[in-house]
């Protein structure tokens, strides 16, 4: 569970909701910290602090979306440029420039970047992506894919490809409406597929799956990331082995049809490992964990399942959350 809060949250709420529930994620925008990297790492510490203070058996992951261009919550010059202005330089570039990104976000607490994007952007009616994409052909964006998950590596921060199975080729935004993208599968495989390879291939840590619906990949009536057929691809067909983290569970278009509690089971029911739940209010993120421990003792969902998510999210803390001191309890002092 990545807990989020609105920038004007009290610290003692946001804490005892933390502590309380020992949220394992923490997803950080900026008004939380006023986007500058001092503010950012006072958060951090905060954060980490409250980890050892609490017992944490894994360090609190901290996340942020470090993109590029506007879509830069740390408004640092370690921030790069727009991917789509990134691509021109090439992969060696790209590379370079994702390795500085990656060092900056280290040294201000990060330890998880929701980044690269890999959609490749194919329909000028696409309301959301647009130059967060390297372009819009899969073999140019591919080997750029790859280059920034192996720079924020060089930097120090695990990577997060976003958002499958593509955005790009989609008409609207998710965050207003569940767009609708009709590609077959022999098109998706062509287009949106090669991207994903490319950053799994180079040590991609997580992959989001979004909010689109994509009847060519069997997803149906459901959003990719409540589609168990389509979240499955990453196992079965693309053979990865790392989390699988939803976007934001909140967005407009999901809440429209879902409340935030239904949706995290939903989620977890599809296959996804770690769940942005992306409200801002403590109280309703935590009646969304009420609901799968409830949905757990019920048997609606699997406990073997979710005991095999919880091994896939604690190997990626411990990779890339930054540590602190043990707390020794009062048992082994």
């Amino acid at each position: 569970m990545v807990a989020s809060w609105r920038g004007s949250a009290d610290w003692s709420t946001v804490r005892s909701f933390l502590a309380n529930d020992r949220i394992g994620g923490a997803l950080l925008f900026t008004p939380n910290f006023g986007g500058y990297p001092d503010g950012l790492k006072e958060w951090t510490d905060r954060l980490n602090a409250l980890a050892a203070s609490s017992c944490y058996e894994h360090p609190l992951l901290v996340m942020l979306d470090e993109e590029g261009g506007l879509v830069a919550n740390v408004k640092a010059d370690f921030a790069p440029p727009w991917p789509l202005e990134m691509a021109a330089a090439g992969p060696d570039r790209v590379r370079a420039l994702e390795r500085r990104n990656g060092a900056g976000l280290h040294a201000t607490g990060v330890g998880l970047n929701l980044a690269p994007v890999a959609d490749v952007r194919t329909n000028a009616l696409d309301g959301i992506i647009g130059a967060r994409s390297f372009g819009s052909s899969p073999s140019v964006v591919a080997p750029l894919v790859a280059a920034a998950v192996q720079g924020l590596h060089d930097g120090g921060v695990g990577a997060t490809l976003k958002h499958f199975p593509g955005l790009g080729g989609a008409a609207g935004d998710p965050h207003q409406a569940i767009p609708t993208d009709p590609e077959s599968e022999a098109q998706w495989e062509r287009v949106q597929l090669p991207g994903f390879q490319a950053g799994i291939a180079a040590g991609a840590d997580a992959v989001m799956v979004t909010a689109v619906y994509v009847p060519g990949l069997g997803g149906g009536d459901m959003p990719a990331m409540f589609s168990s057929a389509v979240v499955g691809r990453l196992r079965t067909q693309l053979g990865f082995g790392g989390v699988i983290v939803t976007d934001s569970l909140s967005m407009g278009g999901i809440g429209a049809r879902w409340s935030l509690p239904e949706a995290a089971v939903l989620a977890l029911a599809a296959g996804n490992d770690m769940l942005l739940l992306g409200n801002g209010d403590p109280s309703y993120e935590a009646s969304a964990i009420a609901a799968v421990r409830a949905a757990v003792l019920s048997g609606r969902l699997d406990r073997t399942r979710l005991h095999e998510s919880a091994v896939r999210v604690n190997a990626l803390r411990d990779r890339w959350g930054h540590r602190v001191i043990p707390c020794r309890t009062p048992a082994a002092a």
